[in-house]
């Protein structure tokens, strides 16, 4: 069975089984009851999950090296999100059902996005990959800020969704196909047409990945969306978009960059200006944050940066340093909102960063950890998110483009300087009685696994550690399976 199916299904199990089950009256619907009913769901809900692991592994699967790194990477990031979603329905702000299944219909849209190397069907996964999100933004109807995220998220999709359409009808004009490998085919009489239509394809791509000037959105759903949301979008969502603009490069450019010419050619320039402004504009708005969400949100836009300078080597080194970038972006922010929403259990106390003095004596695991957070997304040495930036720049340093290797190294800074607050916050004595609040289990799950990610991923290169290697093989794995 095609593993984009297996999710679907889940979903539609869950609905059927929520709809055998709707005989208890919405006033009888208790946080323990929501709680309860997500374990159940939730529980549907990694059977999918090992059902999609168990269709990849299949003999007749189909699935190359490099849809199976995008897959593990989903499965396991909605496996992340999953245990940070019991904490939404504990408090009853919604029914577990409905979430839990639009997660698996997007789950399913993501997968089917990453295996497919044709342009229709990628247009219809990434719809079926996006609106569900859309509808998770605005779940919890009692805040304002929801539904304003979630419009928000919808007109940005709306903008992306169109100009990627208009893109894909420009190729089938120029070309008579929509397969993605026709792309990189050397045709000098296609003209003007072709290379708007693959322009179009690239902008709608972009314009979805938070990459600026396409990200004043994110910060706002940062703000506006329950925690579990935020972390399926900043790993899930993010990472498919990155991972197919990888496929399509990998398509357009030839590993000679010399020999490219019309869009191709002009591609990695794009992609370097496109990086440094995000990476500019990211990290100078997070220096001013005091919302603690929206630091994250900004620091977010900047990470993306750094992965667009990635796909300016795509090809190269820069391929396999963007696979690992989007792992480490993904555990250090996952921890770090698993953090808030920990703190935050009494109707969001913990806002803004004043909110965090006297967290290093109140709960120190869990300011430590913060921390650890925190700095892996600035890109601290000892961290996955330094092992992760140093391989970045690295790989712009040997390709020649210096002047963007300079570019990141200013980020860093600015990124160091923007966690500093919240890093002295937590240090500053406590200046009000906090509510009584400790991480549940499924959170400390979470935090154990991000924690435990980021701490060895960043160590274990620098001390030659056991194991580890087998991770960046297959990295390496993944991105020769699109060089073939």
């Amino acid at each position: 069975m095609n593993p984009a199916y297996v999710p679907a299904l889940g979903a539609l199990a869950i609905l059927a089984f929520d709809l055998v089950a709707r005989s208890t009256p919405d006033e009888a619907w208790t946080p323990r009851t929501s709680a309860l009913a997500g374990i159940r769901f939730g529980a549907v809900a990694l059977l999918s999950l090992a059902a999609v692991v168990v269709a990849v592994r299949s003999p007749g699967a189909g699935i190359d090296a490099f849809a199976t790194f995008g897959i593990g990477y989903l499965v396991g990031a909605t496996l992340l999100v999953l245990g940070l979603s019991l904490t939404h329905f504990g408090m009853a702000r919604s029914r577990p059902a409905e979430p839990i299944a639009l997660l698996l219909f997007s789950l399913s849209g993501m997968v089917a996005a990453i295996v497919t190397e044709h342009l229709l069907v990628l247009m219809v996964a990434i719809e079926l990959a996006w609106l569900p999100t859309i509808a998770l933004v605005s779940i919890d109807s009692r805040r304002l800020s929801s539904s304003e995220s979630s419009l928000k998220a919808f007109f940005a999709h709306v903008f992306a969704s169109v100009v990627f359409a208009h893109g894909v009808a420009f190729v089938f004009g120029a070309t008579g196909g929509l397969g993605m490998a026709g792309l990189g085919e050397a045709a000098p009489e296609r003209g003007l047409l072709f290379d708007v239509g693959v322009t179009l394809v690239l902008l709608g791509l972009i314009a979805r990945a938070v990459i600026a000037p396409f990200h004043p959105w994110s910060p706002d759903v940062h703000e506006g969306a329950p925690s579990f949301v935020v972390a399926y979008l900043v790993t899930a969502a993010q990472a498919t978009t990155f991972l197919v603009l990888l496929r399509l490069v990998h398509v357009l450019m030839p590993i000679d960059v010399e020999l490219a010419d019309g869009v191709a050619r002009r591609l990695p320039t794009l992609l370097g200006l496109l990086g440094c402004l995000g990476l500019v504009w990211g990290h100078a708005m997070a220096l001013v944050q005091v919302g603690l969400r929206r630091l994250i949100g900004w620091l977010g836009v900047g990470q993306a940066g750094f992965f667009t300078l990635a796909l300016v080597d795509g090809t190269g080194e820069g391929g396999s340093a963007l696979l690992l970038a989007l792992f480490a972006a993904g555990v250090s922010i996952v921890g770090a909102l698993a953090i808030l929403s920990s703190l935050s259990h009494h109707e969001r106390a913990c806002e803004h960063v004043g909110d965090l003095s006297g967290m290093m004596h109140g709960s120190p695991i869990r300011a430590t950890l913060f921390a650890l957070f925190l700095l892996s997304i600035a890109g601290f040495p000892g961290t996955v998110g330094f092992v992760a930036r140093v391989e970045i720049l690295a790989a712009l340093e040997r390709d020649g483009h210096r002047e963007l290797m300079v570019a990141g190294l200013v980020a860093t800074v600015l990124a160091l300087t923007a966690v500093g607050r919240p890093l002295l916050a937590i240090l500053r004595p406590m200046e009000r009685h906090p509510h009584a609040s400790r991480a549940l289990t499924h959170e400390q799950l979470v935090l154990a696994l991000c924690a435990g990610a980021v701490v060895y991923f960043g160590v274990a290169p620098v001390v030659s550690v056991e194991g580890v290697s087998g991770f960046f093989d297959w990295l390496e794995r993944a991105l020769a399976a699109l060089r073939a």
